[in-house]
């Protein structure tokens, strides 16, 4: 990661510090050192003061316990960017947590905060021996369920020393009650961070130099209800007035009185050079001198930033280096607003500039950000298509969805390219009827140029989604896989792994001996995300089982694992594939409770996903049907085939194998002539050796991958062909296949 992009989150974990303009806030600092609740939760309206409150008790106690401070902002609504600026906070807060290498163990759970991430982070602070407080300010930014999910559960599981303060707005979206009723919460409101009468005449003295009498600092508390905001914008408006007295008679604290009142004492006092910086870099949720150049066109900015710090023209510094920097939220929004009024066709083009520095920097995320507030469609939809995919790789997914959701369904629909990049969220969403709409889209397009995702065209993405995921039964599955193969020809595009591993799940579900070619083919592929390579693994482990090399599939589905649980991918449905071959492999080895094990876990993996591709879901209810028949388990069996019943009847088209296998397991659940197994009963051990006669290896090679001799394996093959009454292999596997014994 480049230098400029490091910038940000540094920033965001340096918390404010002090100016000769804060009022001590003795008291209020006292009550927050004597809590021992586990959450401290300060919550008021915008401007009562709640970021300087909780940086005056980090300061007091900075000797007796550490503070992590996140300050969160728009883009931390995405669990992966959470987590992963809270564990940088911890870990700069406590150096020793979890050791030299927890950072990193860290980043590889991004995917599973639930479940792996959070409760390494609970272990780890339980193990402190300091007291650490971490600091979510501005928690109100954090409105998707699963961030909001996350953090319930650390608060409900973080043990002593360890506790959280919480910055908001707004009452956060919690479930705290349990909380509340242990007397876990200590919580800070507007009537705790209220301004005294002393602490307004204080505030007023310091940044106005003016020291009003009892009767003025009773009638500015009254008006501003000892909101401290309101009273820094009287003091600021105070300053070299010539009758403070009268000036308070006319001050309200009305939000919309004080806002008009500040552009009209404060703001359009100054030069107009200023103020064009002022309204111009506005824009900027946050902001440094080549940037502020690059949007204003205007030199000499790290001046201008030096001045406006001087004149505590609600600035605020980000970083120990002053080198990035924000406004103030009320007053941006203030800004933003005089912006509108004097420039407001320049507005679109101050967004583009700022895009433009973003890109050329490498800040993608911010870039587009501004293209969408540009109302740039093009280049933010060629933004996207470039940045969907890495991003979904990252875990990221939920940011994709966001800048998708900013262009809004007329512009995706009426965009090709957009379409593309929302097509490809959808389906990993689980969301097919979203698929089918947009990729009508897509093909209707006339683009046929490679794509800034590597795709060759949408002619390629249209079949990769279909082949991918198949929605559409399997016969479109098949036939599209098969077209995304001959598009995708490069073997250093994940795409080209994509298609070969696609067609051959698509040719074992269809019964092909041929699909053993094109997942070998995805293994040998040059270039893949984990989730490109985990899916392939998959698919070649599938078929080199169904040839019963068992120990080559073993081993594949095991790379296969190792790279989901490396990449923190052990939880996302496409990794239950390794699950389904280990399942499958183990049931050929007889080993029906380990089989058993597995396909159940890979099975409650793809339920978590409600809408996703349904044939790995299908494959896992056939094979572990299988299983609990052997284990005499009739019931669940019946309900595994009912719901397979259901998958095929709604796709039936190109599923005549499947149809076949489920009829078979159905006859021998049922326990029909047509399925019942020969009264002369086979052993495990002659089913074993059965189960790899139907695949392409010799009777060599079939004992060296059970690990008998080549004898014993002939003598096993003698029984199999008496017992089924057949005269050689051929015949074997076709009468096992009929009794249901495949």
């Amino acid at each position: 990661m480049d230098e400029y992009l490091n910038a940000p989150v540094a920033s965001k974990l340096h918390p404010p510090g002090p100016r000769k303009e804060w009022v001590p806030r003795r008291q209020l600092v006292s009550q927050l050192a004597a809590t021992e609740a586990k959450l401290v939760l300060v919550h008021a309206p915008a401007g009562f003061g709640k970021t300087i409150a909780v940086a005056q008790w980090r300061a007091a106690e900075l000797q007796g316990r550490p503070f992590a401070w996140v300050s969160l902002d728009r883009g931390d609504d995405d669990p992966a960017r959470l987590w992963w600026h809270v564990t940088h906070a911890l870990q700069r807060a406590c150096p020793g947590l979890g050791g030299g290498e927890f950072l990193g163990t860290l980043r590889a759970m991004l995917h599973d905060v639930t479940g792996r991430l959070l409760p390494a982070l609970v272990n780890a602070l339980a193990a402190l021996s300091e007291p650490v407080v971490l600091v979510l300010d501005d928690c109100q930014l954090i409105t998707e369920p699963r961030c909001r999910e996350q953090i319930e559960f650390l608060l409900l599981n973080l043990l002593a020393p360890a506790r959280i303060a919480l910055v908001t707005r707004t009452v956060p979206q919690l479930q705290l009650a349990r909380l509340r009723a242990a007397g876990e919460i200590a919580e800070i409101g507007m009537g705790d961070l209220r301004f005294t009468r002393d602490e307004v005449a204080g505030l007023v003295d310091v940044v106005a130099g003016v020291r009003l009498g009892d009767h003025e600092i009773a009638d500015l508390s009254g008006r501003t209800e000892g909101w401290p905001a309101g009273v820094y914008l009287a003091a600021l408006s105070l300053r070299g007035h010539t009758d403070p007295a009268a000036f308070v008679r006319q001050f309200t604290g009305d939000n919309r009185y004080i806002s008009d009142f500040l552009f009209e004492e404060v703001i359009s006092r100054q030069p107009g050079d200023i103020l064009r910086f002022l309204t111009r870099t506005a824009i900027l949720e946050r902001f440094t001198a080549p940037l502020c150049e690059a949007v204003t066109e205007m030199a000499g900015a790290a001046g201008t930033i030096d001045m406006l710090e001087r004149e505590n023209l609600f600035i605020v510094a980000l970083d120990e280096n002053r080198q990035w920097f924000r406004y103030h939220h009320l007053f941006a929004q203030v800004l933003r607003s005089q912006l509108a009024l004097r420039e407001p066709a320049l507005v679109p083009e101050l967004h583009r500039r700022a895009s433009a520095w973003h890109r050329l920097c490498g800040g993608v995320a911010e870039a587009i950000e501004h293209s969408l507030a540009a109302g740039d469609v093009p280049e933010a939809v060629e933004l996207i298509a470039g940045q969907w995919y890495p991003y979904v790789n990252a875990g990221r997914m939920e940011t994709v969805r966001r800048w998708i959701n900013a262009l809004g369904d007329e512009m995706v629909s009426a965009n090709p390219l957009a379409a593309h990049s929302a097509a490809w969220v959808a389906a990993l969403a689980g969301e097919p009827e979203t698929v089918r709409r947009l990729v009508r889209v897509i093909e209707a397009a006339g683009y046929t140029g490679p794509l800034p995702d590597g795709m060759r065209s949408l002619k390629s993405s249209a079949a990769l989604l279909r082949g991918a995921f198949g929605f559409d039964g399997l016969r479109v599955m098949r036939e599209s896989a098969a077209m995304a193969a001959e598009l995708e020809t490069d073997p250093r595009s994940p795409w080209c792994m994509l298609a070969q591993a696609t067609l051959g799940f698509s040719l074992y579900l269809s019964g092909d001996p041929g699909a053993a070619e094109p997942v070998r083919r995805a293994v040998r592929g040059e270039a893949s995300g984990p989730l490109t390579r985990c899916v392939a693994l998959c698919a070649a482990a599938m078929a080199s089982a169904e040839d019963g090399r068992l120990g080559h599939a073993e081993a594949l589905a095991n790379a296969a694992r190792r790279i989901a649980d490396d990449n923190g991918l052990d939880k996302a449905p496409q990794a239950s594939l390794a699950g389904t071959v280990a399942g499958i492999v183990r049931y050929r080895q007889g080993r029906l409770e380990e089989a058993r094990c597995e396909l159940e876990r890979a099975l409650r993996a793809r339920r978590a996903w409600l809408g996703l591709s349904p044939w790995p879901t299908l494959e896992i209810l056939l094979q572990l049907a299988a299983v609990l028949i052997d284990l005499d388990d009739r019931a669940g069996a019946a309900g595994l085939l009912a719901e397979a019943t259901d998958v095929l009847t709604g796709l039936p088209d190109g599923a005549d194998h499947l149809w076949a296998r489920l009829t078979s397991l159905q006859r021998r659940l049922s326990g029909a002539p047509g399925g019942a197994v020969p009264a002369d009963e086979l052993t495990q051990r002659e089913r074993m050796v059965l189960r790899l006669l139907r695949g392409t290896l010799t009777l060599g090679e079939v004992a060296q991958e059970l690990g008998m001799s080549s004898n014993t394996i002939k003598t096993h093959t003698r029984a199999i062909y008496r017992k089924l009454g057949v005269p050689d292999r051929h015949g074997a596997v076709a009468r096992a296949r009929d009794l249901g014994l495949l």
